[in-house]
């Protein structure tokens, strides 16, 4: 299991201090009833991807004692099983559907390629309807239905971002074990 933690910190003082990073305690287990602080198990390393370059991340793991599971604690401008990071991928889409709709031939991608792009979002489209039926469960967010999808997709960026795209992506994860752009969207 994942969770996330802000640390207050950038993708490079995360990458400077390594296991040094202030890593959080985890006191109670997400997958069983006990109340015990995990223990730190161990770490593991993982790739993000920004503009400036790739980064190696030690990422923190812990182990319930009673049932012996393990959780993650993801720095909180990283996504779940993806080597890019949140704020890429987001300012990428978001970029992808402000730009004038001249066709895809005719729009300039610098960082990730236009494939990468194209990738999440379609992603992102693909979990629209799901993002509609989680947001009007969670809190009430009640989105448009009858547009076209990249209308609806527009206005689910500017609402997302609106009310914070990392906590709203944190809860999703949280709450739905998915986010906008990850394989889908449980409902």
């Amino acid at each position: 299991m994942i969770q996330f933690h802000d640390f207050g910190i950038d993708i490079q003082t995360y990458t400077d201090r390594g296991k040094g990073n202030d890593f959080p305690d985890v006191n109670q287990c997400p997958h069983c009833p006990s109340r015990r602080p995990l223990h730190r198990h161990g770490y593991y390393q993982r790739y993000a991807l920004t503009a400036e370059g790739e980064y190696h991340l030690w990422i923190a793991r812990y182990r319930c004692q009673e049932c012996r599971k393990t959780v993650s604690v993801l720095p909180s401008f990283l996504l779940p099983y993806v080597q890019y990071t949140r704020s890429v991928i987001w300012q990428a889409v978001k970029a992808w559907f402000e730009t004038p709709r001249q066709g895809a031939k005719t729009k300039q991608v610098v960082f990730p390629t236009k494939e990468v792009i194209l990738f999440y979002v379609r992603r992102f489209l693909r979990n629209l309807s799901r993002l509609h039926h989680a947001a009007a469960r969670r809190w009430g967010i009640i989105g448009p239905v009858g547009n076209a999808r990249t209308e609806r997709a527009v206005w689910w960026m500017q609402t997302l971002e609106g009310r914070g795209v990392g906590s709203i992506i944190q809860d999703l994860w949280t709450n739905e074990r998915r986010h906008p752009f990850s394989d889908q969207i449980s409902s």
